[in-house]
This record gives structure tokens, sequence and C-alpha cells, in this order.
């Protein structure tokens, strides 16, 4: 049950993800992406195993808050967010992550040395939902013959450049950019994900992965030359403080934080 569990999440987050990328800016997807900092907490304390009252979770709202702001300077840098269709895909984007998170680290505290295993079936689930999706969307079969790209497949000559294996033997920056996200970004990611959801928790893993942005701009700076301003940098630091607040325990940041929820924690167990 738990491992159909992870899986579904894992490949609806894709899905999810996919579909907000066609007409919704990857900068804004980033953003509502980073939401997997609140949802993997809220999944905690739904199933019983956690608090989310700020007195005895505070390092939970203090990182969460500090990186979605940190989220929203690096991506959309004071552009604003507007609203449509593609940013709810987003959402449940960050909803299928952040279960499949949840539900991976549960898994993997019950059996560590199945990492592999684990990510082998979750990139199995996906490909396979994928392949579905091209078949039906590429032969307009269903309900997918009312979108206006489907039946791309009914073309031998665009069937033959867009799927396996003449999309990779034809070269170029289209083959290497599916094979750099499908064996790098996709299948070493997972490994890696799952592997630390061993041995840290998904709260930890969640604001961990929501540091994508920074890097991206970090790499950006380095191999493309961009200029990095002052949104990137404030927006890098709040970030990279979300990820120690989320390692500290409730009494520390009780410690730091000012009046009502710094004091409040001792007065919590008599409610």
């Amino acid at each position: 049950h738990t491992h159909t569990h992870t899986h579904t999440h894992t490949y609806a987050g894709y899905i999810s993800q996919s579909i907000a990328l066609t007409d919704t800016p990857a900068a804004t997807v980033a953003f509502l992406g980073a939401l997997t900092v609140l949802v993997c907490p809220v999944l905690g304390a739904v199933n019983g195993g956690s608090s989310l009252r700020p007195r005895d979770a505070p390092q939970v709202w203090v990182a969460g808050s500090l990186t979605l702001l940190g989220v929203a300077l690096l991506e959309l840098g004071g552009e604003g967010l507007a609203v449509g269709a593609g940013d709810g895909w987003a959402v449940l984007q960050a909803l299928g992550f952040g279960g499949a998170f949840y539900v991976t680290e549960r898994m993997m505290k019950a059996e560590p040395e199945m990492a592999l295993p684990i990510t082998a079936v979750q990139c199995s689930t996906v490909a396979f939902t994928a392949a579905a999706w091209a078949l039906l969307d590429g032969y307009s079969l269903g309900p997918f013959a009312l979108a206006p790209s489907s039946g791309w497949m009914l073309d031998e000559a665009t069937r033959a450049h867009a799927t396996l294996p003449g999309l990779v033997l034809q070269g170029g920056p289209v083959a290497m950019a599916a094979l750099w996200t499908g064996l790098v970004t996709t299948a070493a990611n997972r490994i890696g994900e799952t592997s630390a959801l061993g041995k840290i928790g998904a709260n930890e893993a969640s604001v961990i992965v929501a540091t994508e942005p920074l890097w991206a701009a970090a790499f950006g700076s380095l191999l493309l030359g961009e200029v990095m301003g002052a949104n990137e940098y404030v927006g890098g630091a709040l970030v990279v403080a979300a990820c120690l607040v989320s390692t500290c325990t409730p009494e520390q940041v009780r410690a730091w934080l000012p009046g009502g929820l710094g004091g409040g924690g001792g007065g919590g167990s008599n409610d």
C-alpha cells in the first residue's frame, strides 16, 4: 500500500509539472513547487506524527517562510504572480512531490537498504505513464483528440525524430537535453533523494530541494556569465538560512524568536 502511494505521488508530481510548464513560466512553476516545504509538515501532522502548532514546531514555520520568500526573490524577481490554470497544476506538482517525499521517508526508515529498488520502481512507473500518455496523444485517442497538438505520431517524419531511438540517434541539443534530464536530473536525482530520505526527514529534505533555484542561479553565473542581482543574493541567503533553521530543534528556534512564540513553548504543555 505504501509502495503504491509513493509511486502514485511521484508520477503525479511529474505529470502536473509537465502540464504546468506548457503555459506557465518555469520561474513560476519552480516557485510554486517550493510549496513542498509546507506539504511535508502538513502530511506529518495529518497522520499524527507531529504537531504543526507554531510553538511546537517553530522551525517548520520559520524555515517554510524563509524558503518561500527566498525562492520568490530568486524566481519571480519582483515581477509578481499572475494566476492561471498552469499555476493550479504547479501547486498539484508540490502536492505530488511533497507526498512522495513523505511516503518515501517512511519506506526508507523501515527498509534503509531498498533505495535502488524503490527508485527503480518510481522511475519505471513514471516512464510507463509517460509512454501511455505519449501514445494516446500521439495517435489522437480518446480525450487527447481534443488537444491541438495531438496526432503527431501519425506523421512519419515527426514520429521518426521525436520517439526512441531516433530522438537520441539524431544527436544535437534536443538529444542531449533528453539524456541529461532522463538519466541525471530524474534517475540519478531520484536515487540521491531516496537515499537521503533514509537519513533525514521529509521536512528537512523538502527545504534542501527548494534550494534548486539557488543552484540554477549560481551555475548560470559561473557557466553562462549571467549577472546575479540583489534579488538573487538576498533570495539565496534566505534559502540557505531556511536550510540551517530546518536543522535546529524547536527549543533553539524559540530562543531566537521574540515575545509570544519564543516564550510560548513552556506554556503549551498546559493546554
